[in-house]
């Protein structure tokens, strides 16, 4: 072989293997996500000034519930920790152009999260935040809740005495990229398809001005790639649902039922592999549903649970309501995507615990799984739905029964389960193994 020939196949051999070699390794790891409603949006108008105060404090000073919070958060169970961490109900304070402040999250992750809450925990540090703009309490000059009267915080896109009021934080240990993700603030209540104008709870009807005007999404519902090391992407799909609690002593509100249905419609056809979504338009006018050519987490708190039994239990601090149980069965039922993935109550790979099953023998409630319980509600109502390629290793819900560890947290003295700990809500985790796939 001349030596320029012989040369010219050296060099292209190494650089075949230096290109070969450049190539990330796959990546198999477990990874954790999980999604917990903290209950830190405070239904005040001087509610975000509170949280920045709770979460600047430090020492001794720093709130007891927040510290009980970020301990059920560093508290390792099941041998690992959040990865990937969605914090549903925190308040962020809107400015004119919509964005969202980070301070009180900044403070919270700082001062409580990053801190040992106890000399057998240890601290928490995500290098990847995403911090959603939000619906509520965002001004609309419209009697919503036709009372005669313009004001916050009924007269908004969601409930709210000032913008911000109630959102949600997205936390990560792998990239995000915010540049790329897709928000549903803007899109309208009646372009959902397969909805009807809701009637007030007075069962009056609504001008078709406000109905027009109200978006479906009384928070938001954005979709974020996250980024695997390996260079794989994966869709995030993030939400916080209206609340169907209704407000006095009425066991229903139509109202809340009719709008957490119509949210639920949307995510239904926006996650549809048969391109149901294709009349979606986000806020940066892109249309159509979720990526098809990856795969998802569905992660939020969903107000809703499929249980045909749609009572909440009667508890010392609420009275027991209805819930439009059949709303999310479209979710569940009709994407092929979602496949066996936990998303029904009876499913195996359903997260569950066994201090739901313990707090339903001292509530009354014919809930068929309380196992898969997510509040003191009685309600699976907070949601981790992994596409169907995704394989899920182990999943559970942080609810130690009475006397196990970390059920100090959520625990009072007299061995009573105490909202005022930490949240009415319970934590969800589910592990995706990312060498493996169904």
């Amino acid at each position: 072989m001349p030596l320029k020939t012989f040369a010219l196949a050296l060099c292209a051999l190494l650089l075949s293997a230096c290109g070969g070699s450049s190539s990330p390794k796959k990546f198999t790891n477990t990874v954790r996500f999980a999604t917990f409603h903290v209950e830190m949006a405070y239904d005040s108008s001087d509610g975000y000034f509170q949280l920045l105060a709770q979460t600047g404090a430090t020492g001794a000073d720093q709130d007891p519930r927040l510290a009980n919070l970020a301990s059920i958060l560093q508290q390792t169970y099941q041998g690992d920790k959040p990865d990937v961490l969605l914090l549903t109900g925190i308040s962020t304070k809107i400015s004119e152009g919509g964005v969202p402040d980070e301070t009180a999250i900044a403070q919270f992750e700082q001062n409580y999260l990053a801190q040992p809450q106890a000399s057998d925990l240890s601290g928490l540090s995500y290098p990847y935040r995403y911090v959603a703009a939000t619906n509520s309490g965002q001004f609309i000059p419209h009697d919503v809740n036709g009372d005669g009267k313009l004001a916050l915080p009924e007269d908004a896109q969601g409930h709210g005495h000032f913008h911000g009021q109630n959102s949600f934080v997205l936390l990560s240990k792998y990239p995000l990229e915010p540049q790329q993700a897709r928000t549903f603030r803007q899109f309208k209540w009646h372009q959902v398809e397969g909805v009807s104008k809701p009637l007030r709870d007075d069962g009056s009807e609504m001008d078709d001005a406000i109905w027009e005007s109200l978006s479906v999404m009384d928070t938001n519902f954005v979709d974020i790639p996250l980024r695997l090391p390996d260079g794989r992407r994966i869709s995030l799909l993030l939400t916080q649902l209206v609340d169907q609690q209704p407000a006095g002593d009425s066991r229903r509100s139509a109202w809340l039922q009719q709008r957490n249905g119509a949210q639920l419609n949307f995510i239904a056809d926006y996650i549809s592999d048969r391109k149901d979504g294709d009349y979606l338009l986000d806020d940066q006018g892109r249309r159509g549903g979720v990526n098809l050519g990856r795969p998802f987490v569905l992660m939020g708190n969903l107000n809703n649970d499929e249980d045909p039994f749609h009572l909440t239990v009667q508890t010392p601090w609420d009275d027991h309501f209805e819930v439009n149980s059949s709303a999310i069965r479209k979710v569940l039922s009709d994407s092929y995507l979602l496949g066996s993935n936990g998303r029904f109550n009876s499913d195996a790979l359903t997260p569950a615990s066994f201090g739901a099953d313990e707090y339903a023998l001292s509530v009354t409630s014919s809930h068929i799984h309380p196992q898969t319980w997510t509040s003191l509600s009685g309600m699976r109502f907070s949601y981790l739905l992994p596409h169907k390629m995704l394989h899920i290793a182990d999943s559970g819900v942080f609810w130690p029964a009475l006397g196990e560890k970390g059920s100090q947290w959520l625990y009072n003295e007299q061995d009573e389960s105490d909202p005022a700990l930490s949240s009415h809500e319970r934590l969800v985790w589910v592990d995706i193994n990312f060498g493996r796939s169904n």
